[in-house]
């Protein structure tokens, strides 16, 4: 599959969390921006060269970068356009703050939401949207 100039986000598939966001990313996802690959994948370790090793979080790949932690969020957000794109607001927090709520949430997420046992069996559709 050629990924140049793609959206691609890769999330940590063993997350609860992360697989309920990318469940919603996909049925929100009207305008097909988004493919979806978990960190965990070959692709993944292929394809992720300039973000720091063992990053367990999400990792937004767009064309105009790689962003990981609450910029990914944000920039996710934006890319989906209203009512979703409101939430870039908080751009105006410094990003060290935002990347502090994103860090404590992501090392407490297994422990608060557990850790995804079942695979969600995806329709054809979202089938194509994964890496």
């Amino acid at each position: 599959m050629d990924t140049q100039g793609k959206h691609i986000i890769f999330f940590d598939g063993d997350c609860l969390v992360c697989n309920r966001f990318v469940q919603i990313l996909l049925k929100i996802d009207t305008k097909n921006t988004f493919l979806f690959s978990s960190l965990q994948s070959d692709f993944a370790k292929n394809s992720l060269h300039t973000i720091p090793q063992n990053i367990d979080s999400i990792v937004y790949l767009s064309p105009n970068g790689t962003f990981i932690r609450s910029e990914a969020i944000l920039k996710i957000c934006k890319q989906l356009g209203l009512p979703y794109s409101i939430l870039c607001f908080l751009k105006i927090l410094p990003g060290k703050w935002l990347d502090a709520c994103y860090d404590y949430f992501a090392k407490n997420r297994y422990k608060w939401f557990g850790t995804n046992k079942y695979c969600v069996i995806p329709n054809e559709q979202q089938r194509k949207k994964m890496i």
